[in-house]
């Protein structure tokens, strides 16, 4: 099945030096052979949003390398991933990209550089504004990191709040400069202010003529304001704009953060969930649930601790985002690694592609598999400037997933381990012609 042209019958499939060598409905011979009758083949899937994996313990300003995400990607079906998202990456890129090569990782890595990184770098606060000069540096880093390999930038305005729109504007000058994107966790996330923190990156995407990808779409944007229903109203705004712009999400209800980021500043009046809904994923106290006494605990705390928040997104509204063609998926995956390599975290960091495929494709009938296929290689493939990966055509990159749409499920859970379980009904992975992961 080729989301690209559209092509989906009965046939063969030939790779050679890493590239598809035929397409052929005729019999192929080869030195290895895969059985995939009943299956289908599609192009391996593109996750465009992953955060890189966190060592518990390490120490800071060390490089972080996508391990764990990578394998349970891999796992899910993707060959392709791309980390440095919300604003934060590993930095200089140049150096991370040559160090991930070294790390030999069955799966195509890229990254974003993160703007949040390049303040910090510079010494601006999370709550500071930059100056002219120091925004003027922020874009020659940002051109140079691109230069270095970065396909884009990304920002986490939530996360950043003295993020200007100056600032905002200059990076996205330095995007568009070079041909790249820009990736934006956006500023609000209630939905009193949906419809105006949809507005600035639109706006951004505008004035500089940047491509523009939403981060996770539905988890900013959700419920309804004043203005109506923010989900119907925006996605207008975006199609109507003019501009370059895409989005991405995870099928899941449930957000992943930092306890002591900015997204808690203001309380929960404004949310869907409250303070008991907080299932802290990393950590010594992973697993338990906060109370108002250890929030605020946690809240400050010289370390940081990453908790899921359940209950955060209507499913409805989850529903309504991958019904919209300029919406792709992605995982947002976030893991840590404690001692002795226990993994905690969100299981969409596993189970994400699987899981949509199973409930909104299978079950919920809201996409064809052709679609759902779409949202999972060629539209992602696309954003990320990938002209040979997301397709299945003679040339293109051999980067195939072998499944079953009947029976694949996501196993992954919330709690400990239970987190990166892989789903059911993926054969096989390959990545770059070579058989990456086989069951």
């Amino acid at each position: 099945m080729d989301p690209e042209s559209g092509r989906d019958e009965t046939g063969n499939l030939g790779v050679r030096a890493g590239g598809i060598a035929a397409v052929s409905r005729e019999p192929l011979k080869a030195a290895e052979e895969i059985d995939g009758r009943g299956l289908v083949l599609a192009p391996g899937f593109i996750d465009p949003h992953i955060h890189e994996e966190s060592v518990e313990g390490e120490k800071p300003g060390e490089f972080r390398f996508p391990r764990q995400a990578a394998a349970c990607a891999l796992a899910a079906g993707n060959t392709t991933i791309l980390g440095g998202n919300c604003g934060e990456s590993n930095y200089p890129v140049g150096k991370y990209l040559i160090r991930l090569e070294k790390e030999a990782l069955s799966i195509n890595c890229f990254t974003l550089v993160g703007s949040t990184v390049l303040r910090r770098t510079l010494g601006i606060g999370d709550y500071d504004a930059a100056s002219p000069a120091q925004i003027a540096r922020m874009k020659d880093m940002a051109l140079e990191a691109m230069d270095e390999g970065a396909l884009g930038v990304s920002f986490g305005l939530q996360y950043c709040p003295g993020t200007g729109f100056a600032e905002v504007l200059a990076l996205c000058e330095a995007v568009r400069e070079r041909g790249a994107f820009f990736a934006v966790h956006m500023r609000y996330d209630t939905p009193p202010r949906a419809v105006e923190t949809v507005e600035e990156v639109i706006a951004a995407a505008r004035v500089t003529g940047a491509a523009l990808q939403i981060s996770h779409y539905a988890a900013n944007v959700y419920g309804v304001s004043d203005h109506g229903n923010n989900l119907e109203i925006t996605s207008r705004l975006i199609e109507n704009s003019g501009a370059d712009i895409g989005a991405d999400m995870y099928p899941y209800d449930t957000w992943a953060t930092c306890i002591r980021s900015a997204v808690f500043d203001q309380g929960f009046e404004d949310f869907n969930f409250g303070v008991r809904d907080l299932e802290i994923i990393s950590g010594p106290l992973a697993g338990r649930y906060c109370t108002p006494e250890l929030f605020e605990e946690l809240r400050h705390a010289s370390t940081d601790t990453n908790v899921a928040c359940h209950n955060a997104i209507p499913i409805k509204d989850l529903e309504t985002v991958y019904r919209l063609p300029f919406v792709c998926l992605g995982s947002d995956a976030i893991m840590s690694i404690g001692s002795g390599g226990v993994k905690k975290g969100h299981p969409r960091a596993a189970g994400s592609s699987a899981r949509f495929l199973r409930e909104f494709v299978r079950e919920k009938r809201l996409l064809s598999l052709m679609d759902g296929l779409r949202k999972l290689t060629l539209l992602p493939a696309t954003r990320l400037g990938l002209g040979k990966k997301g397709r299945i055509r003679e040339g293109c990159d051999a980067d195939l997933c072998l499944f079953d749409p009947e029976t694949i499920t996501d196993n992954a859970g919330y709690g400990i381990e239970t987190c990166a379980l892989p789903p059911s009904g993926i054969k096989a992975v390959i990545c770059g012609g070579r058989v990456a992961y086989i069951r």
